[in-house]
C-alpha cells in the first residue's frame, strides 16, 4: 500500500477505502507465525510473560479489566525490562500469582488506584515482593506519573486519547521500543492540559508523536505544542488498523519480528505491548479473519519480518490470520467457500421437497454472497410478478407522469391498487394496472432496465410471449435495487417496502426465519393445469448479521413448507441455527370499528362485526376483502381492517 507523507504527518487509508479493493499482497518469503493464547485475558498475559521473560527484577500489574492504566505500562515495562500481567480487580488469581513467584522480582509495580487494583490484590502481591503504586486521580493524572517515575528523562514523547484503546495499544509498543513514554490525554478538550506540558518539560522531551487523528487527539493541541516549540509528528490512518501502521512507520525503519493482536479489543495487547517494545518490535491490530491490506503490506513487504506472533486465541484472531491472508483475499476465498457450501446445502433440501425449485439468493453486506440455483430459468412467477408493475407505478409518480390520485378504469385510485396487490395480493387491481400502464410498456422498461426475463403477455426481446414469466434471478435484482434505494426515489421505495413488510401471507420466506425478524416480501401462489401447485416469494430479511434478500420459485407441486424449509436453509447459513421459526395466525386482520359483512363487494348487507372481532381474509376485489365470520365467507371494505 502506498504511504502518503506530508511534512510531519504520515496517513494511510482505512480498510474501507483500500483493503476492498486491492489484490492480495505477496511477500518473496513468508515469515514464520506463532501463537500465544490462554483460556482467558489473565492466562494470555501469563502465557506472554513465560515466552518472554526467563525472570524479571520488576513486575509490572495493572487491571484486566480495563484498559487504560496498562496503556501507559507498557512501555514503561519495556523500558525496565519487564512483564505486565493483569489481575482481577478484587483477588490476584493463582497462576498470576504463581508467574511473579517465577520471575522472582524485587519490586512490583502496581499500576492504578485501589477500585482498579484493590488493597486485597496489593497485600496478596506484598508476600511476593515489595510492591508500590502508581496511581493520578485520573488515567491521565496515572500516565503522567509512570512517565515521571519511569522514564526520567526522554527525547521523545507519545500522545494519545485516553477516551479509546485502539491508537494507545500500537503506539504503547512503538514507545516501548523508542524508549519513550505514553501520555494520555483528554481528546474532548482542544487545549494541552497544563500538567502534561509540565511533564514533557520536565523529561526533557523536544518531539511529541501524537497516536491518531485530530477526532481523537484535536488540531488545536498539535498547534499549541508546536506553539511550545516542540517538534510534532501525527501518525494518523483514519480508522485503527491505518493508525497502527502509520504509527509503526514512524517507530520502525526495520524490524526482525512483528505482534499482532486483535482490533476490536484491548486485553491480548496490553501484556503483548510490552513484550513487542522490549523486542523492538510493532504491534499491528488486526480483524478477527484477515489482515488489512496496510497492515500485510508493512508486514510482509517494507519490513519483511521474519516471524509474526498472534497475541490471544482463535476466538480473537481465527486461523485465517495464522496465515497472514490480506482482506481482500480472504473475502474472495471466504466467499466462494461459503457460496459452494450454501449451494449444496439448498440442493440437498430442495432433493427432499415436492416439486421443482429455482432460488436466488443475494447478501447485501457483509462478504455479499451470492447463490443462484436455476436462478435464470424463465418460471410462471404467479403474484410475485406484481411487484413490478407496483415499481413501474412508483417510478412514474417519482417521474411525474403519474400520481397516487390517478384511478384504474374501475375507478380506484393507483393508491389503492398499490396496496390491495400487494397486502392481498388482489387480481383485479393487478388486471387494472397493467392496463393503466401498458402491458407492452411494460414489458420493455423491464428488458431496458435489466429485467431481461420477466415480462408479461406480448413482446420481449424480440419474442412473442403467451403467457407472463419471471426468474428468480429477476426478482432478487429488483429487491436488490429497491432496497439499496437505487430503484425508486426514497418515499418510493419506503412506500412500496412499506406494503411488502404488512402484505398479510406469511407462510413463505416469512415462516422460515427466527420470530422478530423483519422481513419484506411478496409471495405468489397458482395452480396451474397439468403441472400443479406454483408457489414463489420474494423477500428482503434484514438478519441480524445482515440483510439479504431471497426469491423462490417453486413449481410442479411446490408448497408454501417447502418454501420455508428453504428460507430456513438460508437463514440459518447466514445466522446461525434457531429453534421455532416464526409463525402467524390464520385470522391475520380484525376489524378496527363495527364494520358491515357484506354478501357481496359492497351489496347485501348479512350483518354487524363488532370492532375488534378477528377475521381471515381469503381474497379480495378491490378494496373489498372476503373474510370468514362466524362460519359464513362474505366482504368487507379493506379500510375498517387491520393486520394482527
Amino acid at each position: 500500500m502506498a504511504m502518503l507523507m506530508s511534512a510531519l504527518t504520515v496517513a494511510v487509508p482505512s480498510v474501507a477505502q483500500a483493503d476492498v479493493v486491492r489484490g492480495s499482497v505477496s511477500a518473496a518469503a513468508a515469515p514464520t507465525v506463532s501463537r500465544v493464547s490462554g483460556v482467558d485475558r489473565y492466562d494470555t498475559a501469563v502465557k506472554i510473560s513465560q515466552k518472554g521473560y526467563p525472570s524479571a527484577s520488576i513486575v509490572y500489574v495493572a487491571t484486566g479489566a480495563d484498559y487504560p492504566d496498562a496503556l501507559a505500562a507498557a512501555p514503561a515495562a519495556a523500558l525496565s525490562g519487564a512483564p505486565l500481567l493483569l489481575t482481577t480487580p478484587d483477588a490476584l488469581r493463582a497462576d498470576v500469582r504463581d508467574e511473579i513467584i517465577r520471575l522472582k522480582p524485587s519490586t512490583i509495580r502496581i499500576l492504578g488506584g485501589e477500585r482498579a487494583v484493590s488493597p486485597a490484590v496489593h497485600n496478596a502481591l506484598a508476600l511476593i515482593a515489595p510492591v508500590e503504586r502508581l496511581a493520578g486521580s485520573d488515567r491521565f493524572e496515572t500516565s503522567r506519573m509512570i512517565a515521571q517515575t519511569v522514564f526520567g528523562k526522554a527525547a521523545t514523547a507519545f500522545l494519545a486519547t485516553g477516551a479509546n484503546y485502539p491508537d494507545a495499544l500500537a503506539a504503547s509498543a512503538a514507545a516501548g521500543a523508542m524508549s519513550a513514554p505514553v501520555i494520555l490525554v483528554d481528546g474532548r478538550f482542544t487545549a494541552v492540559e497544563p500538567r502534561t506540558t509540565e511533564v514533557l518539560g520536565a523529561l526533557g522531551v523536544t518531539k511529541v508523536i501524537i497516536a491518531g487523528g485530530a477526532a481523537a487527539v484535536p488540531q488545536q493541541t498539535e498547534q499549541t505544542l508546536r506553539s511550545s516549540g516542540l517538534t510534532v509528528q501525527r501518525a494518523a490512518g483514519s480508522d485503527r488498523y491505518a493508525t497502527a501502521v502509520a504509527v509503526n512507520t514512524i517507530a520502525f525503519p526495520s524490524a526482525s519480528e512483528a505482534f499482532l493482536a486483535t482490533g476490536v479489543g484491548f486485553s491480548d495487547a496490553l501484556a503483548g505491548a510490552a513484550l513487542a517494545g522490549k523486542r523492538k518490535a510493532p504491534l499491528y491490530l488486526s480483524l478477527d479473519s484477515c489482515l488489512p491490506t496496510g497492515t500485510a503490506t508493512d508486514i510482509k513487504t517494507r519490513l519483511a519480518v521474519g516471524s509474526v506472533t498472534l497475541l490471544g486465541g482463535t476466538s480473537v484472531l481465527r486461523d485465517s490470520v495464522a496465515t497472514l491472508v490480506d482482506c481482500p483475499a480472504w473475502y474472495a476465498a471466504e466467499k466462494l467457500r461459503s457460496e459452494k457450501e450454501l449451494t449444496s446445502k439448498l440442493n440437498a433440501r430442495m432433493s427432499s421437497l415436492a416439486g421443482s425449485y429455482s432460488v436466488a439468493v443475494r447478501e447485501i453486506s457483509g462478504l455479499q454472497r451470492s447463490v443462484s440455483i436455476r436462478g435464470a430459468d424463465m418460471k410462471e412467477p404467479a403474484s410475485s410478478i406484481k411487484l413490478f408493475p407496483a415499481y413501474v407505478a412508483l417510478k412514474l409518480i417519482d417521474d411525474g407522469k403519474l400520481s397516487l390520485g390517478s384511478r384504474t378504469s374501475s375507478g380506484t385510485t393507483v393508491r389503492d391498487c398499490l396496496r390491495v396487490m400487494i397486502h392481498i395480493s388482489d387480481n383485479p387491481c393487478h388486471t387494472e394496472l397493467i392496463a393503466l400502464l401498458g402491458q407492452q410498456n411494460l414489458n420493455d422498461l423491464f428488458v431496458r432496465e435489466g429485467y431481461t426475463r420477466t415480462h408479461y403477455t406480448g413482446w420481449s426481446n424480440g419474442v412473442r410471449y403467451d403467457a407472463k414469466h419471471s426468474t428468480a434471478d429477476d426478482l432478487a435484482l429488483l429487491l436488490t435495487r429497491l432496497n439499496a434505494g437505487t430503484l425508486l426515489s426514497p418515499s418510493g421505495t419506503e412506500h412500496l417496502l412499506s406494503l411488502m413488510r404488512s402484505q398479510i401471507w406469511r407462510t413463505r420466506v416469512a415462516g422460515g426465519i427466527p420470530p422478530g425478524v423483519v422481513q419484506a416480501s411478496k409471495i405468489g401462489s397458482l395452480w396451474m393445469q397439468g403441472s400443479g401447485m406454483v408457489d414463489t416469494d420474494a423477500a428482503i430479511v434484514y438478519a441480524p448479521n445482515g440483510t439479504f434478500v431471497m426469491s423462490v420459485m417453486g413449481s410442479a407441486g411446490a408448497s408454501a413448507p417447502s418454501n420455508a424449509a428453504l428460507a430456513r436453509v438460508v437463514y440459518e447459513h447466514f445466522n446461525g441455527a434457531f429453534g421455532a421459526a416464526a409463525s402467524y395466525p390464520t385470522q391475520q386482520m380484525y376489524a378496527t370499528t363495527n364494520v358491515t359483512f357484506y354478501s357481496g363487494a359492497g351489496t347485501g348487507a348479512l350483518a354487524t362485526i363488532p370492532s375488534g372481532t378477528w377475521l381471515e381474509a381469503i381474497d379480495s376485489v378491490r378494496v373489498w376483502y372476503r373474510v370468514k365470520y362466524n362460519g359464513r365467507t362474505g366482504y368487507v371494505n379493506s379500510y375498517y381492517l387491520a393486520n394482527r
